[in-house]
């Protein structure tokens, strides 16, 4: 006799209790069993999709894995549903996520090459697009796991954008907490003066939820060991473990004697998290608000000429990138002096309730600056790793491969940042990032029309040439997300390289003047 839907979803609730209590081959016999007994069932087919790939993660089943994706990508070209059409995607992005974890992991050059972290990740962003008539409990567990795949490609920054997001959802769930103290751990070491603060942060956020229920109910056995293991790591660094349980205190930035256009200044790139600087877990207080993040170099000691050769590139980088931000900001802030600028040209009012003035321009300005930027990235690898591309051929995008394989000086350099540099450019040959290339290239090469996003509804269309102003704005905020994670991940990725040569010498180290020509 067939069992009712009740029936069957309380004996799917078996399964994912025995899995996430680590009883493998018991959640297994009870699915089979299911299946047996329901020959055919849709809703079973649907659900052991995802059960199937967690099973075969938990006995190290591969096959059981490939099976499972295998049988989901064929489903899914059915599912018209789009909160169907949702689980399937994610339950297949954490297929190939798995795939990566338990087959590629510790291969070489597997983070630069990997296809199923590329198809995880592609299913997560899939999956994030339609989950919004789902429910939190779901939305926050899948940003978690698109922050986790971003992770474990090395584009951490990025990660705790989106732990942060989760966290919006339900401030107190463990998963979202854990994985963003481990975060913050990775970017402690490269922190400089805040080294200290971020571990004690990370460490008390672990602390806060290890022997929370939720962890083992969600995340299984695996994520309560990863995140007792960080604890422990963290806690052989400090030999006075008082220290451990310390309060951290960030006093919050002196707005005394600004100005009313830099205090507007500071608060926007609080608010929008713009400032290039590692003190990215407080967004309000004096450390957060500079941005002094720089290159060190190991070099000899009567080499006089390599670190400020490369500084000029990260100086052009980092200046260009203030100049963006000061313009996106100046093109949000409205006063008489600039609307009265404004009218000094003359621009026809063409009826249709498109945006031409002086506040539109600063905003695509701000938006081609900061996409520049990742071209002069571009020179800097060229030049660090003496690549010999001749400078009229060097963009972002023709740097990362020869004869379409990845450089063999960038794949073997093994580093992680580096590898995130290098997927940024994956997501853009992917058309990832189609929208933002389309204003680009009509910014540059032709025109963009800015449409009153209230008057119109040029938000909701896809045009290369028009486009309503809040879309317009969202798409240069991302822009200038995208652009400071890739100046993050390219210091750290220099940090890297250079800590391979100290050796066990020892390493002088060289003041250099950081004074303005104002």
């Amino acid at each position: 006799m067939k069992m009712s839907k009740n029936e069957i979803n309380k004996q799917l609730n078996i399964v994912s209790s025995l899995i996430n209590d680590g009883e493998f081959d018991d959640a297994l016999n009870i699915l089979n069993s299911l299946e047996n007994q329901n020959p055919n069932n849709s809703y079973i087919q649907f659900n052991k999709v995802g059960l199937l790939i967690d099973i075969g993660y938990g006995l190290r089943d591969k096959k059981m894995i490939e099976n499972a994706i295998g049988e989901g990508e064929y489903n899914l070209k059915g599912i018209k549903d789009k909160k169907y059409l949702a689980i399937m995607n994610y339950n297949l992005a954490n297929g190939y996520l798995s795939l990566f974890n338990l087959i590629e992991r510790n291969r070489i050059y597997a983070f630069a090459k990997s296809d199923n972290l590329q198809k995880s990740k592609s299913k997560f962003r899939d999956t994030v697009k339609i989950f919004n008539n789902y429910d939190n409990e779901f939305k926050k567990q899948v940003l978690v796991n698109y922050g986790n795949c971003l992770d474990t490609i090395g584009r951490t920054l990025e990660a705790l954008y989106v732990y942060d997001k989760a966290l919006k959802l339900d401030k107190n769930f463990s998963m979202a907490v854990g994985n963003r103290a481990q975060a913050l751990a990775f970017f402690a070491d490269i922190s400089g003066e805040y080294r200290g603060a971020m571990y004690l942060e990370a460490y008390q956020e672990l602390k806060s939820v290890i022997n929370n229920e939720d962890i083992i109910s969600i995340g299984g056995i695996s994520a309560k060991k990863s995140f007792e293991g960080q604890l422990k790591e963290i806690e052989s660094m400090f030999k006075d473990k008082s220290v451990l349980d310390k309060k951290i205190e960030h006093p919050e930035y002196d707005k005394l004697g600004l100005s009313k256009f830099e205090k507007f200044y500071i608060d926007f790139c609080v608010k929008e998290k713009l400032f290039l600087n590692f003190h990215i877990h407080k967004d309000n207080c004096e450390s957060s608000i500079v941005d002094p993040i720089f290159i060190s170099l190991i070099i000899d000691i009567n080499d006089n000429k390599t670190f400020y050769r490369l500084s000029k590139y990260i100086n052009q980088i980092k200046e260009d990138y203030a100049v963006a931000r000061l313009l996106l900001v100046q093109s949000q802030y409205r006063i008489e002096e600039l609307d009265s600028i404004s009218k000094r040209t003359t621009l026809i009012n063409t009826l249709d309730y498109s945006q031409f003035n002086l506040y539109v321009g600063l905003l695509k300005s701000a938006f081609k600056e900061a996409c520049d930027i990742l071209d002069k990235i571009a020179f800097f690898i060229n030049d660090y790793f003496c690549l010999g591309l001749p400078e009229r051929r060097i963009y972002f995008t023709s740097i990362w491969e020869k004869d379409n394989e990845i450089r063999i000086e960038i794949l073997e350099s093994d580093n992680i940042s580096l590898y995130a540099l290098y997927d940024i450019y994956k997501d853009i040959k992917s058309n990832y990032y189609k929208k933002i290339k389309d204003i680009r290239n009509a910014i540059t090469h032709r025109k963009l029309v800015v449409y009153d996003s209230v008057l119109t509804n040029w938000d909701t269309k896809e045009d290369k040439v028009n486009i309503g102003y809040d879309t317009f704005l969202n798409e240069s905020l991302n822009v200038f997300q995208l652009v400071k994670s890739a100046i993050i991940y390219l210091i750290n990725f220099v940090n890297i390289e250079e800590n391979k040569k100290r050796g066990n010498g020892l390493v002088a180290p060289m003041i250099a003047d950081d004074s303005q020509f104002l």
